[in-house]
């Protein structure tokens, strides 16, 4: 029969082997997978769109002179940042921003 206080030293003694770095094996990191669920972006993704969006500022910055690159670029393509700069820079209702930003994506896809 064990005592408290023997299952209380194989407590501590599993803690502190968990928190010993010397005790914990170096795994792989994860492999980036494509998510079957639309709206959530994995680094995969993300890298793409964001290479793609890349590609697109020149044509964005014709359509929409007023932004700068650097405000395309810090926008990242994300459909609502690109909206409330337009929306800003041209005051125009948040509505007809949303609808510019769908047609240039949509175009450009």
């Amino acid at each position: 029969m064990t005592n408290s206080k023997d299952k209380t030293t194989k407590s501590n003694a599993i803690t502190a082997a968990t928190k010993d770095p010397k005790t914990i094996q170096a795994s792989k990191p994860a492999t980036p997978q494509l998510s079957s669920v639309k709206g959530i972006s994995t680094p995969l993704q993300t890298k793409a769109s964001d290479d793609a969006w890349q590609k697109r500022i020149g044509a964005a910055h014709k359509v929409w002179s007023k932004l700068s690159e650097s405000e395309l670029k810090k926008s990242a393509g994300e459909p609502a940042k690109l909206s409330e700069l337009v929306q800003l820079r041209y005051s125009i209702a948040r509505p007809e921003a949303d609808k510019q930003v769908k047609n240039f994506i949509d175009n450009r896809s």
